[in-house]
């Protein structure tokens, strides 16, 4: 699946959510849906990055499937990675992304829920700053300080806090913008926890 058909789907899915369908034939529309789904399933089983390389310091590789920043799952919002730094100096990965009413809790917020599984998504990320291979959830904290909009750029900012042999300390924080870093909405810290080799 390229990234444009990820992004079709999730076209598709913001019109059927944000739109009436009493004036759709809906038969007509779920067949054609039926038939390009039969099309795709046509094509050869993709391969999760594990199966192509078990090898846990090449998951970037698999980053494009990813829940919630893979421009190839049509699930995924997606939220783009980069790196930024803070104002101490310290290295940081950041996630961009602008979330629709598909995400809507609130009325017009986005669902903590989503904050949180983009907070997961970011800080585990940022494991990449260790340079050791990565490790998975072990806790996570949220604090929501104010119900984060939808329908603006948001930045997830994640860093390490402490990282020892089997345990990696991460914070982040959730901003309006890229350029109001003082006030976030929200607030996580989380514990990563290295698998035993």
């Amino acid at each position: 699946m390229s990234a444009e058909l990820a992004a079709a789907v999730r076209r598709l899915a913001l019109a059927l959510h944000s739109h009436e369908t009493d004036t759709v034939d809906e038969a007509t529309a779920i067949a054609g849906l039926d038939q390009l789904t039969s099309a795709l399933e046509n094509g050869r089983r993709r391969l999760r990055w594990y199966e192509k390389d078990p090898d846990p310091a090449r998951r970037p590789r698999g980053r494009e499937l990813t829940a919630w920043s893979g421009a190839l799952n049509a699930c995924a919002p997606p939220m783009t990675l980069g790196g930024g730094e803070l104002d101490d100096g310290r290295p940081t990965i950041d996630g961009r992304v602008r979330l629709d009413r598909l995400r809507e809790g609130p009325p017009g917020f986005v669902h903590g829920g989503v904050v949180a599984g983009l907070f997961d998504e970011v800080m585990g990320a940022a494991q990449r700053l260790t340079h050791a291979p990565g490790a998975m959830t072990g806790r996570l904290t949220l604090r929501y300080r104010r119900p984060t909009p939808l329908d603006t750029d948001l930045l997830f900012r994640a860093w390490i806090e402490e990282d020892r042999s089997r345990r990696v300390l991460v914070r982040a924080a959730c901003y309006i913008d890229a350029l109001d870093t003082g006030a976030p909405t929200a607030e996580a810290e989380a514990i990563f926890v290295r698998r035993p080799r």
